[in-house]
């Protein structure tokens, strides 16, 4: 069973981005696939099974993440007893 994906909240956002440095933003695949080094159709699958963050259409070939949302992604993957404070 795969883990869900939990959408964080404004303030868990903010935090995030702060941590990394950045602004928020959309992400295109190619950056998104460095972000997370999830191949595009293991990313598609668990995002069909609600385990990674929603893709927003930008038009009809065009798709980006929030960047706040890959962030997010990456640090539900820590394991709770590994996490930093």
């Amino acid at each position: 069973m795969t883990a869900q994906y939990t959408q964080p909240t404004s303030e868990r956002r903010q935090e995030l981005l702060k941590i990394a440095g950045e602004s928020e933003r959309l992400v295109k695949d190619e950056e998104r696939k460095k972000i997370t080094t999830l191949s595009r159709s293991e990313a598609w699958k668990k995002e069909r099974e609600g385990a990674y963050p929603k893709r927003i259409r930008l038009s009809q070939n065009s798709v980006a993440w929030l960047l706040s949302d890959l962030l997010s992604f990456i640090y539900q993957q820590v394991p709770t007893n590994k996490k930093p404070d």
